[in-house]
């Protein structure tokens, strides 16, 4: 019963702390991380704070750098536009299934978020993200495919350190017609007009961030 004492709370909770803020979008791609820092931020010793970046390096959110310390990873054009490929093929499947699959209360579900995204403050950039990525998740679910779920919830975490480029897009008109067409066609019972909704909306913001990397050059 070694490997339930505190120690490993430790490990645990700077894991946690750590995964949480670059989910959230506290740490976006390319922000350094300071050991020693976070360990005094965190009252805990270095050791933890290591092995917490350590696996997150496994999980390709983190990049350790020789001789430089660590830093929040950041994607290549190539990784993101893999990214953007691949979700479009698990949503486009993804809103299919849902189209036949999806019950009354999921639906309601799906346009509570729509609505809850629209009436979010305007300049509340990290929340309307999180409201866009609660609707696209609850897409998934509504497929009802376990494999299909759990694929795409491996993605997410490359999707959380993409999502820095599109910051000021979910309540676009543009984005809030793809969303509704989307959620129509699976309203209307129509797999192939469904899963063309989702991937359009997918392929769009897949430009949209490519458009962005071409402008930008990380330091």
């Amino acid at each position: 019963m070694a490997h339930f004492q505190r120690p490993h709370s430790v490990r645990e909770a700077a894991y946690a702390h750590l995964r949480g803020a670059i989910l959230a979008g506290s740490l976006l791609p390319g922000t350094r991380i300071s050991e020693p820092g976070l360990a005094q931020e965190l009252g805990v010793s270095r050791t933890p704070v290591r092995e917490a970046l350590q696996r997150l390096s496994q999980e390709g959110l983190v990049e350790l750098l020789p001789n430089r310390g660590a830093r929040v990873r950041v994607l290549s054009a190539n990784e993101v536009r893999e990214v953007y490929d691949v979700r479009a093929l698990l949503e486009g499947e993804a809103a299919a299934l849902a189209a036949r699959n999806a019950t009354p209360a999921e639906l309601d579900n799906l346009e509570r978020l729509l609505k809850a995204l629209d009436a979010l403050p305007k300049d509340d950039y990290n929340q309307q993200m999180q409201v866009d990525f609660d609707f696209h998740t609850a897409l998934v679910e509504a497929a009802h495919n376990k494999t299909l779920a759990r694929i795409y919830a491996d993605l997410r975490s490359s999707l959380t350190l993409i999502r820095s480029f599109q910051r000021t897009l979910s309540q676009h008109p543009k984005t809030r017609r793809q969303h509704q067409a989307i959620l129509l066609a699976i309203k209307a019972h129509n797999p192939q007009q469904a899963a063309e909704a989702a991937r359009a909306h997918v392929y769009y913001f897949r430009d949209l961030v490519m458009q962005s990397l071409r402008e930008q050059v990380w330091q």
